[in-house]
């Protein structure tokens, strides 16, 4: 598990990122991005991490890959929601199945982004949503 919150500064007007992702590179990448717009990271490999961690932080925005040895990101949605409604949820995939994006949308996805994205997507999204900016 990589970790790159800084607890001492997590209050109330920290904003916060879960990057689930079992790919360490782009894990990397996106926390780079993030940190940089000032949102703490946190990056998790599994979606056992990712429950986990679930329990004790509760993300501004999660990036939710699909394809886990330990399951699909699309089934997990739910266990998002249940830690916290607010949560805003990016899923990110290569795959190309339609299915996917219109199933992640009814389970309650805000943006579904496919695999390759550059950091200009990442900002547009957070722009969007008025995340902090450096």
């Amino acid at each position: 598990m990589y970790y790159r919150v800084k607890p001492e500064k997590m209050g109330t007007q920290v904003q916060t990122a879960m990057i689930i992702d079992d790919d360490a590179d782009l894990g990397d990448l996106l926390a780079s991005i993030l940190e940089a717009r000032k949102i703490h990271a946190l990056t998790v490999h599994s979606l056992s991490e990712a429950e986990e961690c679930l329990t004790y932080l509760k993300p501004t925005v999660v990036f939710l890959d699909n394809s886990f040895p330990d399951g699909l990101g699309i089934n997990f949605i739910r266990n998002i929601h249940s830690a916290d409604q607010e949560i805003k949820i990016i899923m990110m995939t290569a795959d190309t199945a339609n299915w996917i994006e219109e199933k992640a949308y009814s389970e309650g996805i805000n943006y579904f982004l496919k695999k390759p994205f550059n950091k200009n997507v990442i900002d547009n999204v957070l722009d969007n949503w008025k995340m902090r900016k450096s």
